[in-house]
C-alpha cells in the first residue's frame, strides 16, 4: 500500500503522517484488500475544499472531507498483480479542528474519523440512504475503536457521532 500525502499549504494535519499510514493500512486489512493500491491523501485550506465541494457535489460551502473513487480493489477484471489506484480522499483540517468539539471529539480524533470515512467511501461504501448510512456509521464506529485499542487507547471513549447522510444537502 501507497499513500501520497499532500500538504502544500503547510496546514496542521491534526494526526502525523505514520497514524495517516497505519490508519489506511488498518482500514483496507479490515475490508479485505489483499491487492496492492495506491492512496492520494491531500490536505487543502476551506476555500479550496469549497471550491471542490461546489464543482464535484454542486454544494457551495465548504465540508470536512471529500472521496473521489478511481479503481476498485475488488475488480477482478484488472490483473492481480497491477497497482490499483484506489482515489484520493481531501482533507479540511481548519473544518475538522473547528466541528471536533461539537461532536465531543478532540481535532486528533475528529480527523481519525474523517480519514476513516473517507477511505471507506473509496471502498464502496456511502451514506446517501439511511439504511447505508448505518452501515457506514457502525464500520466506522468499529474501526475507529481497533485503531483506538491499536494507539493504547479506551475504545469506550470513540464518538462518531450522527448519521452522516446527505439526503438533504
Amino acid at each position: 500500500m501507497t499513500v501520497l500525502i499532500s500538504n502544500d499549504a503547510e496546514l496542521p494535519a491534526l494526526i502525523a503522517e505514520e497514524e495517516i499510514r497505519a490508519i489506511a493500512a488498518h482500514v483496507l486489512a479490515a475490508e479485505g484488500v489483499e491487492r496492492e493500491v495506491e492512496i492520494s491523501l491531500s490536505f487543502v485550506d476551506e476555500s479550496e475544499m469549497r471550491e471542490l465541494n461546489h464543482e464535484w457535489r454542486g454544494i457551495d460551502r465548504t465540508t470536512d472531507v471529500l472521496s473521489f473513487e478511481c479503481d476498485s480493489a475488488f475488480d477482478d477484471e484488472l490483473p492481480a498483480d497491477e497497482l490499483i489506484e484506489l482515489g484520493d480522499v481531501i482533507l479540511a483540517p481548519e473544518v475538522i479542528e473547528r466541528q471536533a468539539p461539537g461532536f465531543g471529539n478532540t481535532p486528533a480524533d475528529e480527523c481519525r474519523l474523517m480519514l476513516v470515512h473517507g477511505l471507506l467511501h473509496l471502498l464502496g461504501y456511502d451514506h446517501i440512504e439511511d439504511d447505508a448510512a448505518e452501515v457506514m456509521e457502525a464500520r466506522e464506529d468499529a474501526l475507529l475503536r481497533e485503531l483506538a485499542v491499536m494507539r493504547g487507547e479506551n475504545p469506550d471513549d470513540v464518538e462518531v457521532g450522527p448519521i452522516t447522510n446527505h439526503a438533504h444537502d
